[in-house]
């Protein structure tokens, strides 16, 4: 943070919060998504005394989930749930307001916005790039057969172009490859030059009602993913984008996200220009994936409004909030929270981006950060106290910032999962530097406990008997290595639910940079054999350090050893090294617990394979009883 601010919990144990804001009494209310088993959805009122009480919960949102925004108005309490826009009755109850849009898909209905007697409300669209595929099946939805129906819906009519895509069939009904194009349900095939009906009830827009719902209009269009909605010192609306992943069957990869100010009717591009840029632009080519290409056979316009600012690709730009007073700077700062890339899931970086609150001057787009963890990407990454995803930006009556976070997320083959009740909001506010951050401390009790280990290692492995050979060092390790290997595709699979295949790939990117992890749902030789490679000599390496520190000749000193000598490694390497030089394997890879229980094993094998050779006189003892 920049000096002068100080930053600590104010609610903690949520379920993947989205966003708070504050009702007419000054009480925090909080939008709890209940995402990806964050814990169950709910709103809840943080009371003046500190007591949480929750207005509506579980059931009563149905099948319209995630929740996504709160906000007040003419002291009604909304709540944007899914494809729902509700008010919140006395009696716990939901009230729909506006009801039928598309939020069932890979995004929903966003934020939400008052203005001039309007309700303004952000909606993202169904797929990445307008064609459901292989990828909306991973995000859960397309698996469930009441959804198979949907697809993106435009606003206005619109023309196809002569684009088809074919894809592995993931519903498991034998058809094999399946064709299918954009603008229609899965498996289904639109004719080059036809036209698909535009409705008001779209995605990738900005819609405005009336606070009753009625009188619905298109107010602006064209956008993937508009999250954050505000209303700035001049009066004009304001939306920050997601832009395009690369996955599915239409990839679209270094897409950044960007800051709009919005204009009535305006088109802002998608599906087929990313910001102002057309996707046929090369920087937009996956790899080994070929160029995009227009979906549309005509668009409104060849050059959409250029955006205020652009973001990193993938770095998420969600919620935001402009200054509120010049303690915080100028009215035309935003205060942009960046929810952080999920790399390779989405696509790919060569180092984590977002995971940070970062101020925009909107007059001239420069960006500067100034809220985020010491280390990139999430804190819990590091075992350390910090951000996880913020989601939202808001400043709350007594004038400090609040910032809403999710919590622990993990991409799983299932979609993004979520530890249950980690989600945070946070408070920073003027005062004296410092931080007071749940487990901020537990960084520095890790390195201590890394020494530790070292020492231990050390005294177990004492004596004085001539050490091994590197030779023998150098294959012990090797063979090791190969264990680990294969207990890290082993969790990979039971534990974590991701590819068998994923470890060797991560430890590919230390050669192949972030190319290893690209399309990592697919099986690809190279990587795989790229990132096998490197565990070996990585094992190799560190077998013939072992060999150095070995002087006992007693089994059981060397095999505990071993267990110590690697789960020392382990911390250096996590803490260490790979941050600063192998970023993508420290934060891309393996949560920290399973890094090391793979270390544990690798240290194990090293140690039995020690105790075993024929320097160690003294065998493992036996159990014996009496």
């Amino acid at each position: 943070m920049p000096d002068g601010f100080a930053v600590d919990v104010a609610v903690d144990g949520l379920a993947a919060p989205t966003m708070v804001a504050f009702d007419d009494e000054g009480r925090m209310l909080i939008a709890e998504s209940g995402y990806g088993g964050g814990g169950p959805p709910k709103v809840t009122r943080i009371e003046t005394n500190g007591i949480r009480t929750v207005l509506v919960e579980g059931d009563a949102f149905g099948d319209q989930l995630p929740v996504t925004a709160v906000a007040v108005h003419d002291s009604q309490v909304f709540v944007v749930h899914a494809g729902t826009v509700s008010t919140i009755g006395d009696d716990a109850t939901l009230n729909p307001v506006v009801t039928g849009l598309p939020g069932l898909g890979d995004h929903q209905a966003n934020q939400i916005v008052f203005h001039d007697d309007w309700m303004y409300l952000a909606i993202g669209t169904m797929t990445n790039s307008a064609v459901v595929g292989t990828d909306n099946a991973v995000f859960g939805w397309l698996e469930d057969p009441d959804k198979r129906q949907l697809h993106d819906v435009p606003c206005e009519d619109i023309l196809l172009a002569d684009q088809v895509f074919e894809a592995d069939d993931p519903l498991g009904e034998g058809r094999g490859r399946v064709t299918t194009s954009a603008y229609a349900a899965f498996g289904d095939t639109g004719t080059a030059g036809s036209t698909v009906p535009g409705d008001v009830r779209c995605n990738g827009a900005i819609l405005r009602a009336r606070p009753d719902g009625s009188d619905l209009e298109v107010f602006a269009w064209g956008f993937r993913n508009p999250y954050g909605l505000e209303v700035g010192p001049d009066g004009g609306l304001y939306a920050t984008v997601h832009g395009f992943d690369a996955r599915g069957e239409r990839p679209i990869e270094d897409a950044w996200d960007c800051l709009y100010r919005v204009e009535a009717n305006g088109w802002y591009g998608f599906p087929d220009f990313a910001c102002d840029t057309p996707v046929t632009d090369p920087r937009f080519k996956p790899v080994d994936k070929p160029q995009p290409r227009f979906l549309w056979a005509e668009h409104p316009t060849d050059s959409p409004p250029a955006p205020i600012a652009r973001f990193d690709p993938h770095a998420a730009s969600n919620g935001f909030a402009f200054a509120p007073s010049d303690d915080w700077g100028q009215p035309t700062d935003a205060f942009i929270s960046l929810f952080g890339d999920f790399t390779p899931a989405t696509g790919t970086v060569d180092r984590p981006v977002g995971v940070e609150v970062v101020r925009v001057d909107t007059t001239s787009g420069e960006i500067t950060r100034f809220l985020a963890n010491e280390n990139s990407g999430a804190a819990s990454t590091h075992t350390a106290g910090g951000l996880e995803h913020p989601s939202d930006v808001t400043f709350g009556p007594d004038g400090a910032m609040y910032v809403t976070d999710w919590g622990i997320a993990n991409i799983t083959l299932d979609g993004l999962k979520l530890e249950s009740n980690t989600g945070v909001v946070w408070r920073v506010s003027g005062g004296p530097d410092g931080t007071v951050v749940p487990g901020g401390i537990s960084l520095l009790y890790t390195l201590l406990a890394t020494l530790l280990l070292a020492a231990l290692t050390i005294w177990l492995l004492r004596g004085e008997v001539p050490r091994p050979s590197l030779t023998f060092g150098l294959l012990a390790g090797s063979v090791a290595a190969l264990v680990m290997g294969a207990a890290a595709m082993l969790v990979s699979t039971l534990a974590l639910n991701l590819p068998w295949y994923a470890p060797p790939r991560v430890f590919a990117t230390m050669v192949m940079g972030r190319t290893a992890v690209a399309n990592v749902l697919e099986f690809v030789w190279p990587p795989f054999l790229v990132g096998l490679l490197v565990v070996l000599v990585l094992g190799a390496l560190l077998g013939a350090a072992f060999t150095l520190i070995v002087r006992t000749d007693q089994g059981w000193r060397r095999v505990l050893g071993g267990v110590f000598y690697g789960v020392t490694v382990w911390g250096v390497l996590q803490y260490a090294l790979l941050p600063p030089l192998f970023p993508l394997v420290a934060e891309k890879g393996f949560p920290p617990f399973w890094y090391g229980v793979a270390f544990a094993v690798y240290g194990l094998t090293l140690g039995v394979i020690a105790a075993l050779s024929p320097s160690a006189r003294q065998r493992i003892p036996a159990v014996t009883s009496g």
